[in-house]
């Protein structure tokens, strides 16, 4: 177990998923923080921060940030689905014994 391959590879996609969603968070809390606080009171509860649907002009910046990084926290969590497919195929194969 000490030196368990199969525990590191689990955990490296358990970083990138996890990564991924720290990332957006923190992206969206500092854009958030520089907005009025009129146009902060338009947007859904936090850790969200959802824009609404047909957001005011003032807040197309922050729906486009928050459009892009959804895409991208998207991006990685399917590299980290992907890996894990990975090690499932390894372990089928028998390459950890």
């Amino acid at each position: 177990m000490r030196n368990n391959p199969v525990l590191l590879l689990l955990g490296v996609s358990a970083l990138l998923w996890l990564g991924a969603q720290n990332w957006r968070r923190r992206k969206l809390k500092r854009a958030v923080r520089d907005l009025p606080t009129r146009m902060q009171r338009l947007l859904g509860p936090e850790p969200a921060f959802e824009p609404p649907t047909d957001p005011p002009d003032e807040l197309s910046g922050f729906a486009s940030l928050h459009d892009r990084t959804r895409r991208a926290e998207w991006v990685v969590r399917g590299a980290a689905i992907l890996w894990l497919a990975y090690i499932v195929f390894l372990l089928l194969k028998g390459s950890f014994q």
